[in-house]
């Protein structure tokens, strides 16, 4: 599971003191320009680094920063936040989740209710404590006997042994590639992954067809910024970046995107799956919890948001410029998709 809204400090280095570390970003955070320029440079050192078979990364890294019972509670949210909102009381048959990051423990809690298997899927390898992640599952599985059942007597710092689960790395364990060759899923799921991919509409399209009939899809996807020029810059200012450098900035280094609500909507009218697009964020809003289809959204929430998105998108970048208010103002989305039997 990555980071939502995860940034990444600008032109961090070993040999830099964090002061001047800190007076690098000041400099370079308050200028649109620059601060363009140095993730172009950061994006080509990532895509290096990549090309060399190198696909460790601090990325996905979340619960590194969890205390224990806090990464308990975010894997049980998680896992119940599938269920909830994808309209099924369990999970059963084959799974395949993209981007779980440095832990498993949502597929552990799926192994729990008796799943065929579970295929994690990352392009990196979020670095981890394993002895630290065991405490987290031994506290997991303390709170639920079902899935206790399933790893008794498992080495639980050992993830390669896990009875079930299937841990995937590298180019062919991209969501772009993985579902061309891995097919009949029962359940596809991600949360704050889509908005990492390469190119996230194609891996919906074979996530589409990898599903078994009467499957379910199932992807929360951060539209923001993650901190590349917020908090400096109002929230949709990366939306002004021209289409040609915006990928120049990102495409080998996980940031966002920038792939929106109106384009997803389109690949899935395509796909003739069964769905619904629910709003998680609203820019100048904030969260929308439960999540909920835009015409329910509180008549005032929506209206502030829609004034936000036309405050600023003047300056969107061309592609943008024809979106509707309403999709641009969606800044967190949760998609779900069925396939019909």
């Amino acid at each position: 599971m990555t980071t939502e809204a995860a940034s990444e400090p600008l032109g961090a280095t070993s040999v830099v003191s964090k002061s001047a570390q800190t007076l690098f970003e000041r400099v370079v955070k308050s200028n649109f320009y620059l601060t363009c320029l140095a993730y172009c440079a950061l994006n080509y050192r990532d895509s290096l680094a990549f090309s060399t078979g190198d696909i460790e990364t601090g990325s996905g890294t979340l619960h590194a920063t969890y205390g224990d019972d806090e990464s308990v509670r975010y894997i049980e949210e998680v896992y119940l936040d599938y269920m909830r909102y994808g309209g099924f009381e369990r999970f059963h048959g084959r799974v395949a989740e993209i981007g779980p990051g440095d832990n498993c423990g949502v597929a552990m809690l799926m192994a729990g209710d008796n799943v065929e298997h579970v295929d994690l899927v990352d392009r990196y390898y979020s670095r981890r404590d394993s002895a630290r992640q065991a405490r987290v599952y031994e506290r997991l599985l303390a709170r639920h006997a079902d899935a206790a059942r399933a790893f008794a007597s498992v080495d639980l710092a050992d993830e390669s042994r896990f009875p079930r689960l299937t841990r995937h790395y590298g180019p062919a364990a991209a969501a772009e590639q993985f579902f061309r060759t891995h097919r009949d899923y029962d359940f596809i799921v991600s949360r704050a992954v889509m908005e990492h991919l390469y190119d996230p509409l194609a891996a919906t399209r074979d996530m589409a067809a990898a599903l078994a009939p009467g499957g379910v899809m199932v992807h929360k996807v951060d539209l923001r910024d993650h901190g590349m020029f917020t908090p400096r810059f109002q929230e949709l200012k990366f939306l002004e970046v021209p289409d040609w450098l915006y990928p120049r900035m990102t495409r080998a280094s996980g940031r966002p995107n920038r792939v929106l609500t109106h384009e997803y909507r389109r690949v899935l009218d395509a796909s003739g799956l069964q769905y619904e697009l629910l709003v998680t964020r609203l820019a100048g809003v904030g969260d929308v919890s439960p999540h909920l289809p835009w015409d329910r959204i509180a008549p005032a929430d929506a209206e502030r948001a829609v004034a936000f998105v036309r405050s600023v998108r003047s300056a969107a970048a061309p592609s943008l410029r024809a979106v509707r208010d309403e999709d641009l103002a969606v800044t967190g989305l949760m998609i779900v998709a069925r396939k019909r039997g």
